[in-house]
């Protein structure tokens, strides 16, 4: 295995640059690498926290990722993680999301890092799973690693295993200023990172011994809506064929203080919560009864957010190749056809 996450924080810029310098950008950066740094999944080793020199120009940056993704192999997974400043201009072709390095200037596009060029590293490395967690302004606007338009060369094709997941998901603001509902050094965090350290440190009450993204999404989400110091904006995640149950960071919670595992879910809203967090974990279960899986199908179709319609193709997928007998076929289609027209 030879996993890699590369953390990448410019805290400080030029005066006169106009943006502002953020000590607790700097403080996330560090807090992931050293959370990382204690995983088992990961370790000092797998993880690199660019330094102040490397972070101060898009060179410096997309250096250390090319060698990151170079070390990678087809079992692996290649994290990135920004925390900083994102900016986005309409007016430019191909209008896109910049990231911040330390030499950039408020108003000078040129002196940012385009996020296609991040993307087209990941896209490129060799690992099963590529991730990228944004915590910066206009991190909302960022699409799918795998998305649309299609482009020229590599970007030619559609990536599977890929994971966005980003500060913001209904606004183009994320803060800085820190959480003073977070303990310890995660209070000098930015908002997103100190919550989602918080999970990642100190693991989550779900049973399982690992982190999948299912779970992840869904313990940030938890963590920031009953946050009793502020109210934080919601985060987003978008996949493009990652599985939710794909395992990305061990569940640190000691195994005496998690929830026992579930018995088998009964209602189809009870289908819906289970298979939202891991949606391999309990499928092959859901896939005996097919008017059940009809009824889960429809649930998740009548969303509107991206990840139950994700969920709900992924699940009709595997139900049209496991019912192909037409009688099975019909009782999961009447169901599905029967609620989606109410």
């Amino acid at each position: 295995m030879a996993s890699r996450a590369v953390v990448i924080g410019p805290a400080a810029y030029a005066t006169g640059s106009g943006i502002d310098s953020h000590p607790s950008i700097g403080e996330s950066a560090r807090m992931y690498g050293e959370v990382l740094a204690g995983d088992a999944m990961w370790g000092a080793e797998s993880c690199r926290v660019l330094g102040h020199g490397e972070v101060q120009r898009a060179d410096g940056v997309m250096r250390a990722l090319q060698e990151a993704a170079d070390e990678t192999e087809p079992e692996d997974i290649f994290l990135v993680v920004y925390v900083g400043h994102g900016q986005y201009w309409s007016d430019l072709p191909g209008a896109q999301v910049h990231f911040s390095v330390g030499s950039s200037h408020k108003n000078e596009p040129w002196t940012w890092l385009s996020s296609w060029y991040v993307y087209r590293v990941m896209r490129r490395a060799r690992a099963k799973l590529k991730v990228l967690i944004a915590d910066c302004c206009y991190s909302n606007l960022l699409p799918q690693l795998g998305e649309e338009p299609v482009l020229p060369g590599v970007l030619g094709e559609l990536d599977e295993g890929t994971c966005v997941f980003t500060a913001v998901k209904n606004a183009n603001f994320a803060s800085a200023e820190g959480c003073s509902a977070l303990p310890g050094d995660l209070a000098g965090c930015t908002p997103f990172s100190g919550h989602l350290l918080r999970v990642l440190r100190d693991g989550t009450k779900d049973h399982e011994a690992r982190l999948t993204i299912g779970l992840l999404r869904e313990a940030v989400k938890q963590e920031m809506e009953s946050c009793a110091a502020a109210r934080h904006q919601v985060p987003r995640m978008s996949l493009n064929d990652a599985r939710d149950g794909t395992p990305l960071f061990t569940n640190r919670m000691e195994s005496t203080r998690r929830d026992r595992a579930p018995s088998l879910p009964v209602a189809p809203e009870d289908w819906v919560r289970t298979l939202m967090l891991d949606r391999d974990s309990r499928l092959e279960d859901l896939l005996r009864d097919e008017r059940k899986t009809g009824d889960v199908v429809a649930i998740l179709s009548s969303r509107t957010d991206d990840a139950s319609r994700l969920l709900a193709r992924h699940i009709d997928a595997r139900a049209n190749k496991r019912f192909s007998e037409p009688r099975a076929f019909a009782r999961y289609w009447n169901q599905v056809e029967k609620a989606l027209r109410v």
